[in-house]
């Protein structure tokens, strides 16, 4: 009989034990977020959707300079990959309607400031609410001569991560 009952609770703490192993692999499987799935190719509007995701949680694990250099950047890329109306409807409204009534007057304006290759250079960065405004050194990487870099100041907006409108000083 005492051997019956050694066995009985041999038992009851294996299954016990089983028991525990199981819940905490259920709340792994459980608890582990899926990973998004990458949209099939052909479907444009869900691949910039996926793009759109990703970079916006980028965005969230980065600091306020970091981001507002991103976006800097993206405004800059843009424009120096020749994706001028992309650069262009990222400009704030009133900017826009101001400076660059139309996408050809912003066109017109590129090549006085930016070359195809601009180096720049961040001097400086400074918050007010959710308005940034950094200050830019921009040369010429191919023609450009040292020592004649171009100020120029670029305020950005964020709405949101990955929200975000900007306009510039027009030198």
């Amino acid at each position: 009989m005492a051997n019956q009952k050694k066995d009985n609770q041999k038992k009851l703490y294996i299954a016990t034990i089983l028991i525990i192993l199981l819940t905490i692999l259920a709340g792994i499987l459980l608890g582990k977020k899926k990973e998004p799935q990458a949209p099939d190719a052909e479907d444009k509007e869900a691949v910039e959707a996926y793009i759109s995701n990703n970079i916006t949680l980028s965005l969230q694990t980065m600091e306020e300079r970091e981001r507002m250099e991103y976006y800097v950047g993206m405004f800059l890329g843009y424009i120096e990959g020749g994706e001028y109306e992309k650069a262009y409807n990222l400009l704030y409204e009133d900017f826009k309607q101001n400076y660059f009534p139309t996408l050809e007057s912003f066109e017109q304006y590129l090549p006085t400031v930016f070359s195809e290759m601009s180096d720049i250079e961040h001097e400086n960065i400074e918050r007010n609410g959710d308005i940034y405004v950094l200050w830019l050194s921009i040369t010429d990487a191919v023609n450009g001569k040292p020592g004649e870099p171009k100020k120029m100041n670029i305020v950005v907006q964020e709405n949101d991560y990955n929200d975000f409108v900007i306009s510039f000083s027009v030198i």
